[in-house]
């Protein structure tokens, strides 16, 4: 008597293959193994004896390029294979491109506040300090190196940032979904950062740049904002800087310099960043289309289309990630 049940390898098709229609929650589970598979690669690189370690400048810069192109680059352009109009948007004119990365700037000075307020926040409850996957520190005291710094921890990780998580999974949601879009967008960004202190600026960093994607109507709209708020963070460099945490072990070794420059910084970034949203907003509403949305809304798959368990094998994924960083395997 046969079975009206389907076989194993056609559900497991179901639910974990391509699908014909992307959903949101496929790039998700893919760049969630390839970055597990990583992380394992990344804790048993060479130790703080080797030649190069891990740590260090050198090794960032040839291990973090790696990630980003395996991770984030090419499952972006296989994903999009034939779709690439959509993947970059369109060139909306130089105004908005300059609005966008001049936003980098309250957007910078709203990340390291809360960067530093948090990292106070977590030694006050006694916690030990939770080190990010992947870091370097120290080595960018030449000019040269400073521009390896950049281009290894901005420039590089920006542009597959902007591919994956503003291109692919920001083209996953329709129109009218859009703030559940920035939502979990921001959180997936700041989850692929495995960095526990830095993750609520992550996350915003991520809620404002898919902002900015659908204003801009561009990729290139959120990269220039990474950029302006790197940038800025050199600038003012003397004036608001990140807690080093390198050299943290307790609360009371953060100098209350960095409270005392963060919290109004915070007020004022959130004044200036409202205003940017303001012209953003006032720009798409004065030339983007509504034939343009619905034109791409017909060919995106519904918001719960994306519930499914390769959404389920991600979340377990990223629960074993964290869990591992927090134990510090890859120390």
């Amino acid at each position: 008597m046969s079975s009206d049940r389907p076989e194993f390898s056609v559900l497991m098709k179901y639910h974990f293959g391509k699908p014909q229609a992307l959903t949101w929650s496929y790039p998700i589970m893919v760049m969630t193994i390839l970055l597990m598979l990583f992380y394992v690669i990344r804790c048993f690189l060479p130790s703080d004896e080797a030649a190069i370690p891990a740590t260090s400048l050198i090794g960032f810069s040839i291990f973090v390029p790696i990630v980003t192109i395996f991770c984030l680059v090419l499952p972006s352009l296989y994903l999009m294979k034939g779709h690439y109009d959509v993947l970059v948007g369109r060139y909306a004119g130089v105004g908005v491109l300059v609005t966008s990365f001049l936003s980098g700037v309250p957007l910078m000075l709203i990340s390291v506040s809360i960067y530093n307020i948090f990292a106070w926040l977590w030694l006050h409850t006694g916690a030990s300090m939770v080190y990010p996957a992947f870091l370097y520190f120290g080595g960018t005291e030449t000019a040269s190196a400073k521009v390896l710094s950049i281009l290894t921890d901005t420039v590089i990780p920006g542009f597959g940032a902007c591919l994956f998580f503003f291109g692919v999974l920001w083209s996953r949601f329709r129109s009218g979904e859009r703030l559940a879009g920035y939502i979990i967008i921001g959180l997936t960004y700041a989850l692929y950062g495995l960095d526990f202190i830095n993750f609520p600026s992550l996350f915003i960093i991520g809620f404002w740049c898919a902002f900015v994607r659908s204003k801009s109507m561009s990729l290139f709209g959120p990269f220039l904002c990474l950029i302006g708020c790197r940038l800025t963070d050199l600038l003012l460099a003397g004036t608001l800087s990140r807690v080093d945490i390198m050299t943290t072990v307790a609360y009371s070794d953060i100098d209350p310099t960095y409270l005392y420059a963060s919290l109004p910084s915070l007020f004022i970034g959130l004044i200036l960043l409202s205003f940017f949203m303001r012209i953003l907003t006032d720009f798409n509403a004065a030339y983007a289309t509504k034939e343009e949305d619905s034109e791409y809304d017909s060919r995106i798959p519904s918001f719960d289309r994306g519930l499914n368990l390769s959404i389920v094998l991600s979340a377990v994924l990223m629960i074993i990630l964290w869990v591992m960083l927090f134990k510090g395997v890859h120390l």
